[in-house]
């Protein structure tokens, strides 16, 4: 009888665990969403939206069929999937080419009938980057948190004096200015070459402005009662190690 019982147990018991299902925590998890648009707000530049993303800003151009100056308006809407993009590739025809009014000439002015002005297409001008030049820290002070991609540090952070003074790391073109990127405070992105940019974070002042031209002399940025500022450089739309560049 004893035996008997002990078997019914170890059955119930057997068919119990057999319908356990095992706890939500244990299971796999589904793969996270990836972003794969961007929709432009006021502020936004082409390069900043790349560098929020970690994108080369080329490469975003030609995925959304972008020609410099790189013209954006709030509410539009950018792939970020820039998988397949050939820079080797022709752009396709902008409808953002700038159009310039030209001068009638006298004679047709002097004829009696006035015309009205012709719209030609300009290109716009290639921009001309300084050469010969060596790259400096933007800042005198000694470096708190060093280059860690894998720990989520993709530049240095730099402690100096209150209120100092800062430079660009090396001649550019200023290509965003603003607070618009979270985590960066008042921000400068400074494009040195068609690969080389670098950026300069928690500004308590900013002192140049988009499309301005700097060089290495200018002051730029002043920082903040703590002097500390975060500085990164990117190529070709990935963080590099600043201490590659700078000796």
């Amino acid at each position: 009888m004893l035996k008997a019982l002990l078997g019914i147990l170890l059955l119930l018991t057997a068919t119990a665990c057999s319908n356990y299902a095992a706890p939500v925590s244990s299971l796999e998890q589904p793969p996270s969403s990836r972003i794969t648009t961007h929709q432009v707000s006021a502020g936004d530049t082409l390069y900043s939206i790349a560098w929020r993303y970690d994108l080369n800003f080329r490469l975003l151009a030609r995925a959304n069929n972008l020609t410099e100056p790189f013209s954006l308006r709030p509410g539009q809407r950018l792939t970020l999937d820039i998988r397949g993009v050939n820079l080797n590739d022709s752009p396709k025809t902008s409808s953002r080419t700038v159009v310039k009014a030209v001068k009638i000439p006298s004679t047709v002015v002097n004829s009696g009938a006035q015309k009205a002005p012709i719209a030609v297409k300009a290109k716009p001008k290639p921009a001309v980057y300084s050469e010969n030049w060596q790259w400096k820290w933007p800042i005198q002070g000694k470096t708190t948190e060093s280059f860690s991609p894998a720990d989520l540090r993709k530049g240095v952070t730099i402690k100096g004096v209150s209120g100092s003074m800062v430079r660009p790391a090396a001649p550019g073109i200023v290509v965003y200015a603003g607070d618009g990127l979270r985590g960066y405070g008042k921000l400068m992105i400074i494009k040195h070459s068609e690969i080389l940019l670098s950026a300069y974070g928690h500004n308590e002042k900013i002192m140049v402005k988009e499309g301005q031209n700097v060089k290495q002399t200018e002051i730029i940025a002043k920082l903040g009662s703590k002097g500390t500022m975060y500085f990164e450089i990117r190529k070709d739309g990935y963080p590099v190690n600043p201490t590659v560049y700078i000796r």
